[in-house]
């Protein structure tokens, strides 16, 4: 992987605007929409303010959620929650996950049924934003994990052990067919994981293995 470090927020925002910019615009030139899976969690949402205030083609592009907690999507913890008000009062197409309807295994083949229909099937996106945790872990991939051993399904439900929960999540094979892999990471926690995953040491936690066919996947780090 690509380690790119920035000491400052400003820094990072602006090398992240530039590469959204460059990376979109060749996606609508080239295929007429820029079609995006974004990341929760709070790393990602000054990210997102950012593309608030730009002037971004908002009309060609439709953003996707990467995994998401089985919660309504009013509850504090949904990251639908936090994307949507981090754009507001930009109104992109955003699609949620159906986690109202409480069968999470339904949940997760109708969001994989959603993706098909909207990026081709197999599901193959321009740009997928992902985050690294404390334990590693990226997306709803958790260390010890059923759905890290998938390697058909795009989209599964992940049973969550150590969170005594369950998580919506995409997978390692939405990952590897992705046309770009970019990880959001601040602060001086996340810099060893970081460090790991660009020197290729990162195959025993979840985020270090994630794998990208056409490009390598870039690490935006930020020092603060």
């Amino acid at each position: 992987m690509i380690l790119l470090t920035y000491p400052t927020e400003q820094d990072w925002l602006q090398a992240l605007h530039e590469a959204w910019e460059s990376l979109g615009s060749e996606a609508v030139s080239r295929r007429g929409s820029f079609n995006v899976a974004l990341c929760g969690g709070s790393t990602p949402a000054a990210f997102y303010r950012a593309l608030a205030k730009s002037k971004w083609p908002w009309s060609a592009t439709q953003l996707f959620i990467g995994d998401e907690r089985c919660v309504g999507p009013d509850h504090k913890d949904s990251n639908f929650k936090m994307i949507f008000e981090s754009l507001y009062p930009r109104k992109p197409v955003l699609h949620r996950w159906k986690t109202e309807m409480r069968d999470y295994a339904s949940a997760a083949l109708d969001y994989e049924h959603l993706i098909k229909r909207e990026t081709g099937d197999p599901p193959k996106f321009d740009l997928i934003l992902l985050g690294i945790g404390n334990d590693g872990h990226t997306a709803s991939l958790f260390p010890g994990t059923a759905a890290l051993n998938e390697e058909t399904r795009s989209v599964v439900v992940n049973e969550v052990p150590q969170l005594k929960t369950k998580r919506l999540t995409f997978t390692y094979p939405a990952f590897k067919r992705a046309r770009a892999v970019w990880f959001l990471s601040k602060g001086e926690s996340k810099r060893p994981w970081a460090d790991k995953m660009a020197a290729g040491m990162g195959q025993d936690f979840p985020a270090g293995r994630v794998h990208c066919d056409l490009t390598e996947p870039v690490i935006y780090h930020c020092q603060v």
